[in-house]
């Protein structure tokens, strides 16, 4: 995700995600996503088709960090 001006995060569409991509595996650093067997992947293509899950509470104390 990138920041935008007003600091909102925002999903770089097609276009960008495969020109971070090729620049990602250029230098060697991974998305953050992996492959089935565990390998570094790229931006998925549907990334911006997906959706928070909202099916757990946030049961989480105020100032609590999330991990």
């Amino acid at each position: 995700m990138t920041t935008n001006a007003t600091g909102d995060l925002t999903i770089p569409d097609s276009k960008q995600r495969a020109l971070r991509n090729a620049a990602l595996f250029a230098d060697n650093i991974e998305t953050g996503f992996y492959d089935d067997q565990g390998r570094p992947a790229p931006w998925p293509d549907d990334i911006d088709q997906w959706t928070p899950e909202t099916s757990q509470p946030d049961t989480r104390e105020p100032g609590d960090q999330p991990f």
